[in-house]
């Protein structure tokens, strides 16, 4: 039995299926499986790392893949431990590019403690480490539907996007062969593309031309918490974030395409497969 942590998230809602599909009996975790749109095939069972009884949830599960909601250091190292007590022998981490470049932003510090949180536990372990998602991209759909415009802060750098499929694809393969124990996984996209060729490319998908703008970090800042009501401490931490990756952004790692036997999918087919997220709304 494999358990599934973040089951509805980005990685989560591809890993699932992907599961399932190996053959895989999967255990997936959500705080309310009601709304949860998990696959009917799926185990699906009510819990939050924070106040669950995780031996109870952990029960008969063999292997857990390892995600925390706001990647909580002191949630994964719990769950760890718990995973170790009920006999699970292998545990596979989502964490970030970040931990292998060293960064000290506070997203990737928490990462990397959880990292050595789920080296230490017992089972066996494989880290996988991808760098910016192409779903972050998301992130646009209100100025593009809107404006048919992108702002972009100015120190924004080439980005080796990832598509997260394809992160719950090496994921599956780690969760269900064995040769991965003791593994660590840099993941990414084939090719590193500026924000521009980025624009362009979701522009030609949506088939409408967008405007690309590029504004300086505190107007990018303020815009986020104003217009779109983000957190004040969300934007600085993903600025933290974004200014700490920026000289590693563009890198490309080929562990995709040796692990899985083929090209990452590209940028293209992510804009064409969410195009319609950026339909202007009636």
């Amino acid at each position: 039995m494999i358990f599934v942590l973040g089951a509805t998230g980005k990685v989560g809602r591809h890993l699932v299926p992907a599961l399932l599909d190996a053959g895989a009996p999967v255990r997936a975790l959500t705080r309310d499986p009601a709304r949860a749109r998990i696959d009917p095939r799926a185990e699906v069972v009510r819990g939050d790392l924070g106040t669950s009884d995780l031996p109870a949830l952990l029960a008969g599960a063999d292997r857990v893949f390892v995600l925390s909601q706001g990647h909580n250091a002191d949630r994964e190292a719990a769950t760890a431990q718990a995973a170790a007590q009920a006999g699970v022998t292998h545990l596979v981490k989502l964490s970030t590019t970040g931990v292998h470049f060293g960064q000290k932003d506070p997203i990737t510090l928490a990462h990397a403690e959880a990292e050595q949180a789920v080296r230490e536990a017992g089972p066996a372990w494989t880290i996988l480490r991808p760098g910016t998602f192409m779903d972050n991209r998301f992130a646009w759909v209100g100025s593009i539907r809107e404006e048919n415009a992108v702002y972009v802060p100015d120190t924004d750098p080439p980005s080796a996007l990832i598509h997260a499929r394809d992160i719950a694809a090496v994921a599956a393969l780690v969760l269900t062969t064995s040769g991965h124990e003791g593994a660590t996984y840099e993941l990414t996209g084939g090719e590193a593309l500026t924000t521009e060729q980025q624009v362009a490319i979701l522009s030609e998908a949506i088939g409408r031309p967008l405007k690309y703008v590029e504004e300086s970090e505190s107007a990018a800042k303020e815009r986020l918490v104003r217009r779109y009501g983000w957190p004040a401490k969300a934007v600085d931490g993903l600025f933290a974030l974004k200014r700490e990756s920026a000289p590693h952004e563009r890198v490309v790692f080929d562990t995709v395409e040796r692990l899985l036997g083929g090209p990452p999918l590209t940028f293209a087919a992510w804009a064409r497969e969410n195009a319609s997220a950026y339909h202007h709304q009636e």
